[in-house]
């Protein structure tokens, strides 16, 4: 039975990322190629001109669908708004902590973690190592962390913290050392299970509300997303606008998204699980995350859906630390739009069978957001350069190929389209500022908005070189550059162990 529910998984997501393209996915490229050949040959202005039609038609249905689910997260309401103490026993809960040369980050994270409010006897933490990661696995071993399979037993004030040892043989990526531990997880008994980063400060009672939020919730709800904020937001232009971009993000379109029922691309932490539910929606070998996916936590949230389960929000904060170069900018951005589109790519290789299985709209709102989100930025600096080519020659040559139809369209795209976003932008500071911390100089940042676009534009056509040319990499985000201990209590630090 088990083996019929896997492979009936296996059908439903397309498999893994390991290949980029299926067989059906590589014939329908050639096939597209080849008319798309021969029509710039036979006749080349209507050829660019139905292309640039077709662009146009996508950022339409792109936009109106962003605005669709924006506007319905705004009605959105969480199960459980303010935590509470779980009058019922609690469950035994997982915590995994993927680290890779983060020695300089180890301390505070198992400070922070330490923070979290959750009887100890019941709280299983896995800090998931590299084999030859010998710098973090030495900063472990300063601390006393005991590893797993050594035979030594749980004790003292970092009994619940276990360093799982991740073997050579596999793709060094963080979603491939949490399939080492997930087996580890189980054994230990944890119903429930989440994921931090090294960098991540949850709120202390953050497990105690998804506990209590899960009881509340349909049966249906198997995982819980934490919002992720940055607490580096005024650092300069960059966090500033990462962090407007997280609250509109978190506040707006994944709340629509959860309203509407529809598949929601997980953020890759403090992602609440039920244990029993990745189990079944696990692929061929027990995998819970595709080992080589770059958004291994997108591609678990369209298995969930595909699967009839549904993703709601938590009423919890994480902070987290902001890009603050463009360098940083750069090698995100590049894990995230080649991510998405290996996502997309992976399930749209079975387009029948998943459409079936997760329902035609939200299939169609998938593809949507992971092909759309890409693409769009593949394009905009295309028609950017359009736009200005016509102001500065006024060449006929762009004006045969934008007919009324698309001109009109693709102009009120450009004006409302922008204007739309820049109001967003400005209106979620302002609401943010009232509402926290006051600050209202991040205001002037949101005009940079558009040098910000451009620069993921760049690492968008460099991520899809990448996945091209089989060069994809997992470009792991540097942190600690502002880290100090500030948050943390110095009687939670955790010092080094005197032989």
């Amino acid at each position: 039975m088990a083996e019929e529910t896997v492979g009936a998984v296996d059908d439903r997501a397309g498999g893994t990322a390991e290949k980029l393209l299926g067989p059906g996915q590589r014939a329908s490229a050639g096939v597209i190629l080849c008319v798309v050949g021969y029509g710039l040959f036979a006749a080349p202005r209507l050829t660019v001109t139905v292309i640039v039609g077709a662009c146009v038609a996508f950022y339409l249905v792109f936009a109106l669908f962003k605005l669709l689910v924006t506007t319905a997260g705004r009605g959105h309401r969480m199960i459980l708004s303010t935590p509470m103490t779980s009058s019922r026993v609690l469950p035994h809960y997982g915590v995994l902590l993927p680290v890779h040369h983060e020695a300089n980050m180890l301390r505070r994270l198992v400070a922070r973690v330490g923070r979290l409010d959750y009887p100890r006897e019941k709280l299983h933490v896995y800090l998931l190592i590299e084999q030859d990661d010998e710098e973090t696995l030495a900063a472990a071993a300063d601390l006393g962390l005991r590893v797993h399979g050594d035979g030594t037993t749980s004790e003292g004030p970092l009994g619940h913290v276990v360093v799982v040892v991740i073997p050579p043989g596999g793709p060094k990526t963080k979603p491939n050392a949490m399939n080492v531990a997930f087996p580890i997880v189980v054994a230990d008994g944890c119903r429930y299970v989440t994921v931090y980063d090294a960098e991540d400060r949850p709120d202390p009672g953050q497990l105690q509300l998804a506990v209590a939020t899960f009881r509340l919730a349909r049966r249906d709800v198997v995982c819980l997303q934490a919002e992720l904020v940055f607490w580096n937001d005024d650092t300069n232009w960059v966090s500033a606008l990462y962090w407007v971009g997280y609250k509109v993000h978190f506040r707006h379109f994944l709340p629509g998204l959860a309203r509407l029922g529809l598949p929601v691309p997980l953020g890759g932490t403090s992602n609440h699980f039920k244990v029993s539910v990745l189990q079944e929606v696990a692929l061929p070998g027990g995998l819970v995350w595709d080992p080589h996916n770059l958004t291994e936590d997108a591609d678990l949230g369209a298995r969930l859906a595909a699967a009839g389960y549904r993703v709601d929000l938590l009423a919890s904060v994480t902070l987290e630390e902001a890009p603050v170069s463009g360098r940083v900018v750069d090698k995100q951005q590049r894990r995230w739009k080649g991510g998405y589109l290996q996502t997309a790519l992976v399930h749209s290789r079975r387009p029948i069978r998943t459409a079936a299985r997760m329902g035609v709209h939200r299939w169609l709102a998938f593809l949507l957001m992971t092909y759309g989100t890409p693409l769009t930025f593949l394009l905009n600096p295309l028609f950017l350069g359009l736009t200005v080519a016509w102001f500065v020659t006024g060449s006929p040559l762009i004006v045969d190929v934008f007919p009324a139809p698309i001109y009109y369209t693709a102009t009120a795209l450009l004006v409302v389209g922008n204007f739309g976003i820049m109001l967003e932008l400005i209106q979620t500071t302002l609401v943010e500022a009232q509402r926290t911390q006051g600050r209202f100089r991040l205001l002037k940042y949101m005009f940079m908005a558009q040098v910000m676009w451009l620069w993921m534009s760049v690492s968008t056509y460099i991520a899809v070189f990448e996945m091209v040319t089989g060069k994809r990499g997992w470009h792991k985000t540097p942190h600690g550059h502002a880290e100090t201990d500030d948050d943390v209590e110095p009687a939670l630090i955790p010092q080094p162990v005197v032989p």
